[in-house]
């Protein structure tokens, strides 16, 4: 099963997020993230196999008042892949023109 969910704890493949605890692992290995990364990775793994747009994600992970421009959500998801992807199959993936997925590495 790619996503199962209970009130606090969100799978996609062999990533799994305690949103109560605030714990990310990925194959039983912790992974530390910023609240700022957190929110991003939530909001990835609520959407898992959707393509994001980089508005989407401002808005959802920055809010409207951010005033941010998109080279955040670029800078954060670079920050995501070194710490979910690297070493392993890729998880997020980039989809040109568009945004962001994430999907499980099988």
């Amino acid at each position: 099963m790619a996503r199962e969910s209970s009130d606090d704890r969100l799978v996609v493949g062999e990533l799994v997020m305690d949103e109560e605890a605030r714990e990310v692992t990925r194959g039983g290995e912790i992974v530390e993230l910023s609240r700022t990364e957190f929110e991003l990775l939530r909001f990835l793994m609520r959407n898992p196999r959707r393509v994001l747009s980089k508005a989407q994600i401002l808005d959802r992970v920055w809010s409207y008042d951010f005033g941010g421009r998109a080279h955040v959500v670029e800078l954060y998801i670079s920050y995501l892949r070194k710490k979910i992807d690297t070493g392993r199959p890729a998880m997020i993936h980039t989809v040109r023109g568009v945004g962001y997925v994430l999907k499980p590495e099988y």
